[in-house]
């Protein structure tokens, strides 16, 4: 079970705590880390953790994402609504294109013109309402271990399934269960009651529903991609989830510029934890400087 397990580590390790900041965004306060100098790089995590858990607190110095990036970057790391020390509202009106339009709020409060974004999973997701809306403000995007959110035909059954979970307080086992590499025998059900409620620990699973009830504002259209014109790739494991491969391969067909790494064996929970990872990202933004 290497997703439970690298997820696990990284939110129960130990370690020093970035200094955090907060500004209002349109009466929700955001939350983010600030470090290092130089062209910015704003990372985005993924569902259910935060800035600290995903790009700081890992068990092992060679995981630690924004330190590394922060040598050569001022990296902003946000705190999504719903998610760390950010406002967590219960509305899911208050989500979607809300999330896209916290990180635009956020460079105008820094006086940042443009920026590189790195979102993974449901951060990708953000990026690529960001990439639809505000090409203008960004240098690159690098989607990891996802991809725009482009119209479905109908909703994926996990989702449902994951905002029932979290509405009767009983975790995100649904998900957890959707993320088992393709081909793989997934963990037994006992398994994936237990790590669900686990990574969910503390958090308010009323607010991560209503996310989850939002993810239909981040949609994007294929003709809002293609007239984007900003430089992107696509990070992820070869044991990806199959729905989430699909999506990538769905947004590759519309942007078939764009880069492709493929992460050997890593799958949802390890591939942002891994050195491959790390650098497909820093060799993309040094390709993609202004």
């Amino acid at each position: 079970m290497r997703y439970a397990a690298a997820l696990t580590l990284a939110l129960l390790s130990s370690g020093a705590r970035a200094q955090e900041k907060a500004f209002d965004s349109g009466g929700t306060k955001i939350a983010y880390i600030d470090e290092g100098r130089g062209e910015v790089v704003v990372l985005l995590h993924g569902f259910a953790t935060s800035a600290e858990e995903m790009w700081t607190k890992m068990p092992l110095a060679r995981t630690q994402f924004l330190p590394v990036l922060a040598k050569e970057y001022r990296v902003v790391a946000v705190d999504q609504r719903g998610h760390g020390r950010s406002d967590k509202p219960h509305d899911p009106d208050r989500y979607g294109r809300e999330m896209a339009g916290d990180v635009v709020r956020l460079l105008d409060h820094l006086k940042v013109k443009k920026a590189h974004v790195v979102g993974y999973s449901m951060g990708a997701m953000v990026a690529g309402r960001l990439l639809a809306s505000h090409p203008d403000r960004l240098l690159s995007v690098t989607f990891g271990g996802g991809a725009p959110l482009l119209p479905q035909p109908r909703e994926l059954p996990v989702l449902g399934a994951t905002i029932e979970s979290l509405e009767k307080g009983k975790g995100i086992g649904p998900l957890v269960a959707a993320l088992t590499p393709a081909g793989e025998d997934g963990p037994a059900p006992e398994q994936v009651a237990a790590f669900g409620e686990l990574f969910v620990w503390g958090k308010d699973q009323k607010a991560l529903a209503a996310v989850l009830r939002g993810f239909k504002g981040l949609e994007v259209t294929e003709a809002e991609l293609k007239a984007a014109g900003v430089p992107v790739q696509f990070v992820y494991g070869s044991r990806e989830a199959t729905f989430l491969k699909d999506g990538i391969a769905a947004a590759r067909r519309v942007l078939p510029g764009s880069r492709a790494v493929v992460v050997d064996k890593g799958d949802h929970g390890s591939t942002f934890l891994t050195p491959e990872f790390r650098a497909a990202v820093l060799g993309f933004l040094r390709t993609a400087r202004e």
